[in-house]
């Protein structure tokens, strides 16, 4: 049987037509490692279907205990009521108390998160600081740089001014002071002032005089940039070791749903097996459906909460017992593969992992019936990309004989096929597979991935072998 869907939103089918999303048990709601019905939905089914299990144990038990040999009744309570109230009561326990482990740890993790948002914007605050005394001690340098050139050019110039004003204008006199080596930056600035060369030395002395103030906001700006980047360090340090909390955190979080889920699947996967039983027993046909349905729905969480475990596989093939016990399909593995059929399931499994896209035919997206068609064609057959045109295009087999390759069509919506699945079988290439012979690939709906799937019974149309 499969997990429950998603409440979240509608699927899209190949053959174009959408279905509001609910819990009732349709295609596989599973998205790898990451299930579309919580784990508290996931918890509030099993504990009805535990609690549904065990009054239908305490009824059965009552019912048959009211009675004895001589016809008189009792007002005992059964010891297998009791046995199975005690298991279920012990069950929840387990259950509550790693779901509470579970709310603890994700209400840490938002407080660590707090923690490493605000460490992240502290960093990002420092970088944008440390940026801006970068730029601005650039375009210092940058002015130093140019107020340099503009003094060498100026000292150029007031050489020349002072050699042509000695050429053109001046005394033996002043040629004597001009070569008489002064001993002063007085006497140097009098000297070239007294040759004509004023203007120019006055120019030196106002670049001079700029170099300085920006050597003096280099240096400054040499020490903040010094600072920030210390600071920036620190804030660097600080978000990392927010992160690691975090990340340690949604670890053992990870870990803990993980338990969680084992609980809800190992109980689930009981209730399906008891369920199974209850059907196999039970004197009517009613009755027998309905311990069908909690087997199906208890193999839905299983499979949702925990696919491809042991808990899971078992669930499923309890459900398809309590199905078959119904009057329900049954499903079979033949025994005699083809090399075709085995050609189409590994050309299939090329797409693990390829999300469902409604109307897909390619590794960014498939639909059920475009995976199919892709898988077969690389067996060299063709097809429709339409489930309903799938199954009127090749011959029918028995569920009960069923061979890898082949196409299994459902009709979800009571208005003709709208989805087929692929049969694998319970060995690939030597080894045992995950749901065993009730293990299917498909591309179930929205939100999901192609994956390995287990079987249901559950709107089965028919089956087809291309």
């Amino acid at each position: 049987m499969r997990p429950r869907r998603s409440t979240a939103a509608p699927v899209h089918r190949s053959d174009d037509r959408s279905v509001a999303a609910g819990l009732s048990p349709r295609r596989s709601g599973r998205l790898t490692g990451r299930p579309l019905i919580g784990l508290a939905v996931a918890v509030s089914i099993v504990v009805s279907l535990t609690a549904a299990g065990a009054a239908g144990a305490a009824g059965a038990a009552g019912a048959a205990g009211a009675k004895g040999a001589t016809g008189a009744t009792t007002t005992s309570t059964p010891a297998g009521a009791q046995a199975a109230g005690g298991t279920a009561a012990a069950a929840r326990s387990e259950i509550d108390a790693t779901e509470a482990q579970v709310i603890q740890l994700e209400a840490q993790i938002s407080r660590e998160q707090d923690t490493l948002d605000q460490a992240d914007e502290l960093y990002n605050q420092a970088v944008v600081t440390l940026d801006s005394t970068r730029t601005a001690l650039e375009q210092t340098e940058a002015s130093i740089e140019q107020v340099r050139t503009t003094l060498r050019s100026q000292r150029a110039q007031l050489r020349t001014d002072a050699v042509q004003d000695y050429i053109d204008n001046s005394s033996s006199s002043v040629v004597a002071q001009l070569f008489s080596a002064p001993t002063t930056g007085a006497q140097i600035r009098d000297t070239y002032e007294g040759v004509g060369a004023g203007d120019v030395v006055q120019a030196v002395a106002r670049v001079q005089a700029g170099q300085k103030r920006l050597s003096e906001t280099q240096a400054t700006l040499l020490g903040e940039q010094r600072q920030e980047t210390g600071q920036l360090g620190r804030e660097e340090q600080a978000r990392q070791s927010a992160a690691a909390a975090s990340s340690l955190s949604e670890a053992t979080l990870a870990q803990v749903k993980g338990t969680l889920s084992q609980q809800i699947a190992q109980q689930a996967a009981a209730d399906a097996a008891a369920a199974a039983k209850a059907a196999s027993t039970s004197r009517t046909p009613a009755g027998a459906r309905a311990a069908a349905a909690q087997a199906a729905a208890a193999s839905q969480v299983a499979s949702t909460v925990s696919g491809g475990s042991q808990a899971a596989a078992a669930a499923s093939t309890a459900a398809n017992q309590a199905a078959a016990s119904a009057g329900g399909t049954t499903f079979a593995y033949g025994g005699n593969p083809t090399a075709a059929g085995l050609a189409a399931v590994h050309a299939a499994m090329q797409y693990l992992g390829v999300p469902y896209l409604w109307g897909g035919l390619s590794s960014a997206g498939v639909d059920c019936s475009g995976l199919t068609k892709l898988a077969w064609a690389n067996a060299g057959v063709s097809m429709d990309h339409s489930a309903a045109d799938q199954y009127a295009a090749f011959p029918h087999v028995s569920p009960r004989s069923l061979e890898p390759g082949d196409l299994l069509f459902y009709d979800f919506g009571g208005q003709g096929i709208d989805h087929v699945v692929m049969y694998v079988g319970p060995v690939l290439d030597g080894e045992p597979t995950a749901y065993g012979a009730g293990t299917i690939i498909q591309a179930a709906h929205t939100g999901t991935v192609v994956t390995f799937d287990p079987v249901w019974s559950e709107d089965f149309v028919g089956a087809a072998r291309p």
